[in-house]
């Protein structure tokens, strides 16, 4: 079994002269000398080794996600220059490509943080965990941040405890994702309407990230800007919920219980009045107990309880339990 020493020898002799030297500069004087030594030693190089060297190269190259910055016509421009050779360089990334296309969840690799969290967002925690585990890691942290905290927590708690995987169990979630995924795309591509997608992601964030998207995409696009508003439900606009759809659902809803004093704690005086006015006594003054026991929260857990009740009254909506109007009507005396 060949050494870092050996496979770097290998590695530099099997490129060209320019490239072979600039990775030879960026060694330590201690590694240049070995690999020096290495290089200068009557010891040929095997077609094995060199095979092995450069299968150790791709599988760098994919597991880093080098091919995702760049695409693979990039890829292929620097193996030409490091080979000399443009069917070498075609080889090598059509190699690349195969290992890329066998890595678990592929089809993830051009998708954005959101687009990937608007496919998972209904599956099940231990289903979205094996899909993080495969996904580079600063990919899945955009990811997991859109999650509400309990299903981030649920979520971490999974990949944390994971442990062995079956190839076959993988294989099984991933032919069905994929499935999916598939199915989506080809029937999302005559009828997608980018803002009103676009408004259901921005709710899912944290108001200080949606709000910087917004004044970013208003720029370039000021009339999606305000379509994506206009299909904006966030937590300040629970005000403009009759109090008794309130009184007859939301109020009942067990998040009530569980997330409510958190959320209240960075909600407007608005917000917290429509909530409380419409609570029973007993109920309002355990909920304003909970919020003065409180210490001081994170803004992002402040964010991700919000998020839990928005949800909860999303599913009402689609119940047609309620009726949520983002526009205020005019009322005439």
């Amino acid at each position: 079994m060949m050494d870092g020493i050996r496979k770097t020898a290998v590695f530099l002799l099997t490129l060209k002269g320019k490239i072979s030297g600039e990775i030879f500069k960026r060694l330590s004087e201690a590694d240049q000398e070995k690999v020096l030594v290495e290089i200068a030693s009557p010891a040929s190089i095997s077609p094995d080794e060199r095979a092995t060297v450069m299968d150790d190269f791709l599988g760098v190259m994919e597991s880093e996600g080098i091919y995702a910055s760049g695409g693979l016509a990039e890829a292929e421009a620097l193996l030409e220059q490091a080979f000399g050779s443009k069917r070498a360089a075609r080889d090598m990334t059509d190699r690349l490509q195969t290992v890329i296309d066998q890595t678990p969840f592929s089809m993830f690799n051009d998708a954005e943080g959101e687009e990937i969290y608007s496919f998972l967002s209904t599956e099940n925690p231990q289903t979205i965990a094996l899909v993080l585990s495969f996904l580079p890691a600063d990919k899945g942290a955009q990811v997991i941040e859109l999650f509400p905290s309990r299903k981030q927590n649920q979520i971490a708690s999974r990949i944390a405890s994971m442990s062995t995987i079956t190839p076959e169990a993988v294989e099984e979630v991933e032919a069905t994702l994929r499935e999916k995924f598939q199915g989506a795309s080809q029937s999302g591509q005559n009828q997608t309407d980018g803002p009103v997608i676009l408004a259901k992601i921005m709710t899912k964030v944290s108001r200080e990230r949606a709000d910087s998207v917004l004044e970013s995409l208003e720029q370039r696009n000021p009339e999606a800007v305000e379509k994506i508003r206009e299909n904006m439900f966030t937590f300040e606009d629970v005000t403009l919920i009759d109090d008794m759809a309130f009184r007859g659902e939301i109020v009942s809803l067990p998040c009530m219980q569980t997330d409510l004093p958190l959320a209240l704690k960075g909600a407007s005086d608005g917000v917290k009045e429509k909530f409380l006015s419409n609570m029973t006594d007993k109920l309002r003054a355990r909920i304003e107990g909970t919020m003065n026991d409180l210490p001081p929260q994170r803004a992002s857990d402040v964010s991700g309880a919000q998020r839990v009740i928005l949800d909860e009254i999303r599913k009402l909506e689609e119940a047609d339990k309620i009726k949520i109007s983002l526009e205020q009507e005019e009322m005439y005396g």
